[in-house]
This record gives structure tokens, C-alpha cells and sequence, in this order.
């Protein structure tokens, strides 16, 4: 595919980060949408985002390299240790970042003795939207490319990061198939169910196990895991657990909202 967009001099631009920069410019106009609908103010978010967005980046990268320590820690060293700092290696973990943010705005909201509830409710949609594009460019650049395989849908990616030369699964067409219908879901069930919006903390918990079962159906076909446990990515532990947890849970808020009436 096409990794690098561009190059001046010894400054490279990877195409990934046009589409991370194109994902967060469709999260903010959502955001602002949304609460505008509302009638909310977007002040909280507003005077904390380069707080949450760099909680985002640090815990995405910590996480990352703390799963990959055999990669970054074979020899210790100035070298190995700056390597953590380099971010531009595209070194980053869903999870940890998606975590360390939630962890910024429990922070934030408590606070200004917000409802954390209710601004998970109002971040996890745009971000959900924003997640296919972001895909898109995971597929130019061969990030979270897949494993082998000889169906007629396989891809070669022409990368020299990517050690597999045969055909693999598109991994990060995948996930944008697979977020795109989490959209649909979303959208249809809460047209048919709209008295669970009244509910705190549940749009944003559906939206999460929706986004883990995706993560979790795209890490069966991943061909780039390097961390295992008994031969199965920790991923799929992780996406299976959070998948499971947001079920449990939006079952509790179901009951406690019937409990309240």
C-alpha cells in the first residue's frame, strides 16, 4: 500500500496519521453536534481535550510497549530506552489508550463534579464514527496487517515493516466493515429503544462491547500478534473479557433503571 504519504527532506509523513487527524476532526464535529442536541456544554471538554488527548497517546504507547518488551528491552541500553519515546514507529495499543482517556475524563468529571456517566454517553458515539476512518488508514500504511491466507480477498502489502510476502487476510478492511455495522446497530437499536438513552452510562457501555466483539472478530484473523498465552493473542483475552463485562454491566443498568420506576 502506501505507508508514506509524502517526504521533505528527512521528515517523513505517514499516511496513517492524515486519517488519524481526518478521525479526530469527524469525533470533534460529531461531539459538537451532539451536545449542541442536548444542549450541553462543550466548555468541559473543550478547556481538558489536550489533556485526554495525550492521556490517549501516553497510555495507547505504555501499554504497547509494555507488551512488547522483549521487542523494545532485548538489550538495555540509551538506545533501547529512547526507542520508547519514538512514537513516530506507530507503536500503539487500542486498549491502553482508550483506558488512560476514560481514566482522564473520570478525573475530569469528578473534578467538576460532572456526571461521568453521562459524558462517556456523549464521547463513545463520535468515537465509534470514527474508528472506520482510522481503519482506513491502518490498511494504506499495513498496520495490524492479518495472517496468511489464499482466499481471493487476501492481500500482499509491498512493505518492508511487514515480514509476510504471501497474500493475508485485510485485517483492517475488517474493522471497518465491522465498525461500520456497529454504527448500523447502534443507530437501529436506540431508534427502536429509546428510553434506554435515558439510561446513564448505557449508550456508551453498548458501544464499547460492540467495538471489543469487533476488535475481537478482526484479532482472530491477525497475522502480526507477537504476545500470546498458550498460543492465543492477549487481545482476544482482553477484547472476550471487556466484550463479557460490558454485557454484565448493562444488564446491572437495566435492572436498576427498572428498579428506580
Amino acid at each position: 500500500m502506501y505507508p508514506t504519504l509524502f517526504e521533505i527532506g528527512p521528515f517523513i509523513i505517514s499516511t496513517i496519521w492524515i486519517f488519524i487527524i481526518a478521525g479526530f476532526f469527524i469525533f470533534i464535529q460529531l461531539l459538537i453536534k451532539s451536545l449542541q442536541k442536548k444542549r450541553d456544554d462543550f466548555k468541559l471538554l473543550y478547556e481538558n481535550s489536550s489533556f485526554i488527548i495525550i492521556s490517549f497517546i501516553i497510555g495507547a504507547r505504555i501499554v504497547h510497549v509494555i507488551s512488547n518488551a522483549s521487542y523494545y528491552f532485548y538489550e538495555i541500553n540509551l538506545r533501547s530506552i529512547f526507542s520508547i519515546f519514538a512514537f513516530w514507529d506507530k507503536g500503539f495499543s487500542f486498549w491502553g489508550g482508550l483506558l488512560s482517556s476514560v481514566i482522564a475524563l473520570l478525573y475530569i468529571t469528578r473534578k467538576n463534579k460532572e456526571s461521568f456517566k453521562k459524558w462517556m454517553d456523549y464521547v463513545m458515539g463520535p468515537f465509534l464514527y470514527a474508528l472506520p476512518v482510522v481503519y482506513i488508514g491502518k490498511l494504506f500504511d499495513g498496520i495490524g496487517y492479518g495472517s496468511k491466507t489464499d482466499l481471493p480477498i487476501g492481500i500482499a502489502f509491498k512493505n518492508m515493516d511487514i515480514p509476510i510476502i504471501s497474500p493475508v487476510h485485510p485485517t483492517q478492511i475488517y474493522g471497518t466493515v465491522l465498525f461500520c455495522i456497529s454504527i448500523f446497530i447502534t443507530r437501529e437499536y436506540f431508534k427502536r429503544k429509546k428510553e434506554d438513552l435515558r439510561i446513564q452510562g448505557f449508550k456508551a457501555t453498548f458501544i464499547i462491547m460492540l467495538i471489543s466483539t469487533s476488535l475481537f472478530i478482526e484479532n482472530i484473523f491477525r497475522g502480526d500478534t507477537i504476545n500470546t498465552i498458550f498460543n492465543i493473542s492477549i487481545t482476544l483475552y482482553l477484547s472476550f473479557i471487556i466484550t463479557a463485562a460490558s454485557c454484565i454491566y448493562l444488564r446491572q443498568l437495566k435492572k436498576q433503571a427498572h428498579g428506580n420506576q
